[in-house]
């Protein structure tokens, strides 16, 4: 379909294993739209641009160093986005309708956001998608084991924090609370969505992000409809790619399984970490789950003779 206005390309926003495969891979199902696989375009260029602050005199990095050479920060800017928008343009060129509209997805994005937001800001628009950090938690667990490493900006984020499930909460409760800050200054620019709704109402979901983005709406969008992009997602034929390593293994949208986290998550570590993240639990609509106190040296080392006691008692005899 020709489209009658320039339409700005999307960024998927969001912590890693919050659904922004999910929502790519979805959003890919539409022919007008391009959604590769992860590019890690922004992520990259977040380390290009990052500056060190703390220091005396100017920040150290290539923004100042260039400005020194005579090269202003908005030019460098450009040349950044003439690139990275270029090489988009380029994927989304064999798509069935052309221009498409491309979408740019990595999960590492979240965690350059302040140094991209001046790259990307009036050129993009944002969709941040948001899931319940307590399976948010154990999901990051299960990847870096999977992948025998963690994502290298998490494991910047959380280096020297001996105990994983606390750091990763630490790590989601600083870039949720980021990426609430930035959608609240840029409320125009941003469409927000829990994980939880997409998956319980998929159709109703894309149907308000394509009339955000353009494509919806009276007169516009072709004949495509939410349920096309759903059967399209699942059809096997999306590119293989960088992303959620779970997704090629899904036939379909599955549906939250409620407190599914008490069965990954250590109860120790559950009754840490709960209370860290309540006041964003509730701000985003999460209930906060009652958890057991964090026990006392005392009533620990007898929870763990007992353990053991049980544990010798029914070891079988041979």
């Amino acid at each position: 379909m020709a489209h009658d206005v320039v339409l700005k390309p999307l960024v998927i926003l969001g912590f890693p294993r919050s659904g922004t495969t999910l929502l790519t891979r979805l959003l890919d199902g539409h022919p007008d739209i391009s959604a590769p696989p992860e590019t890690g375009l922004l992520s990259a260029a977040g380390r290009f641009l990052r500056e060190l602050t703390e220091v005396e005199g100017p920040p150290v990095g290539v923004l100042t160093g260039l400005s020194f050479a005579g090269v202003l920060p908005e030019e460098t800017y450009a040349a950044m986005r003439a690139m990275l928008f270029g090489l988009h343009d380029k994927i989304s060129a064999g798509r069935p309708v052309s221009p498409a509209l491309w979408v740019e997805k990595t999960a590492t994005d979240l965690f350059h956001l302040e140094t991209l937001e001046p790259l990307l800001l009036g050129h993009v628009r944002f969709i941040c998608i948001t899931r319940n950090p307590l399976d948010v938690v154990p999901s990051n667990v299960d990847l870096a084991r999977t992948m025998g490493a963690r994502l290298p900006e998490l494991a910047a984020m959380t280096r020297g924090q001996v105990a994983e499930y606390d750091s990763i909460a630490a790590a989601w409760i600083d870039r949720q609370t980021a990426l609430d800050d930035f959608t609240a200054r840029h409320s125009q620019d941003c469409f927000s969505l829990r994980y939880e709704d997409l998956v319980a109402e998929p159709e109703a979901t894309l149907a308000a992000i394509l009339v955000f983005a353009g494509l919806g709406g009276a007169g516009l969008g072709g004949t495509t409809t939410p349920a096309d992009m759903i059967a399209q997602a699942f059809s096997g034929n999306a590119q293989v790619g960088m992303g959620d390593f779970k997704f090629d293994d899904t036939p379909g949208l599955q549906p939250v399984v409620a407190n599914a986290w008490r069965k990954r998550l250590p109860r120790a570590a559950a009754s840490r970490i709960v209370p860290l993240l309540a006041p964003m639990l509730e701000r985003h609509g999460y209930a906060v789950p009652k958890v057991p106190p964090v026990p006392s040296r005392d009533v620990a080392i007898r929870q763990f003779e007992m353990a053991a006691q049980m544990k010798r008692q029914n070891r079988p005899t041979e």
